[in-house]
């Protein structure tokens, strides 16, 4: 068995929804300096990276990150959708509609190729996003999804925020699908994945944190 990182490593440079410039990594003590070891004071939005969103995010009365027992977050239940992307577009039913997305999926990975383009402007200013028809239509057809992740910044497309605010309440909130935002999906192309373990920062009670995610493949 083969393992590989789903996850981005978090930077000052990692990109975050809007254009935000909001992750700080400085120097605590230095050895260099005489102190007695290396350490670093680490400062960013809980939504930074590779994350998940909990329904706490867009709900009061939702879930948050310590409702969930360990065994929730290993998967042997994996599908990969190849779909290319546009800029801004909204992913929606009819996209979906013809692939065979087996009916006891647990973890959806749409992998549109958008990584891409994660170093440019356009990652985050005009990334596609999810229909809110897409939530029902997925948990219909897979009773048991557990979580959607894809290769773009936000559920939310920049440039069609209303509407996204409407598709993050029909999968966390409607219809209890967790979402994976920002994955790195530059390796998987002709993988077979058969595990996925994906740990979030163990932070008490909060809407969303960044993931570490770890793929098993042959």
């Amino acid at each position: 068995m083969n393992f590989i990182y789903l996850s981005y490593y978090i930077n000052e440079n990692t990109p975050i929804y809007g254009g935000e410039k909001a992750i700080f990594i400085q120097k605590r003590s230095q050895m260099s300096k005489g102190d007695s070891s290396n350490t670093k004071y680490l400062k960013f939005p809980n939504h930074t990276g590779t994350h998940i969103d909990f329904p706490n995010h867009f709900s009061d009365k939702g879930k948050k990150s310590d409702f969930y027992k360990a065994s929730f977050w290993f998967t042997e239940k994996i599908t990969v959708i190849n779909y290319n992307a546009k800029n801004k577009e909204i992913i929606d039913t009819k996209a979906l509609s013809d692939q065979n997305i087996p009916k006891d999926t647990e973890f959806l990975i749409l992998n549109t190729g958008f990584y891409k383009k994660r170093n440019t402007e356009d990652y985050w200013k005009n990334n596609p996003g999810l229909s809110p028809s897409l939530a029902a239509f997925l948990k219909k057809n897979c009773p048991n999804l557990r979580f959607i992740g894809f290769d773009f910044i936000s559920l939310t497309s920049y440039q069609n925020r209303l509407l996204g605010r409407e598709a993050h309440v029909e999968f966390l909130i409607n219809n209890d699908i967790l979402i994976v935002e920002d994955m790195d999906l530059s390796k998987i192309d002709g993988l077979e994945i058969k595990t996925i373990t994906a740990l979030p920062i163990l932070i008490e009670s909060v809407d969303g944190a960044p993931i570490s995610i770890i793929a098993s493949y042959e």
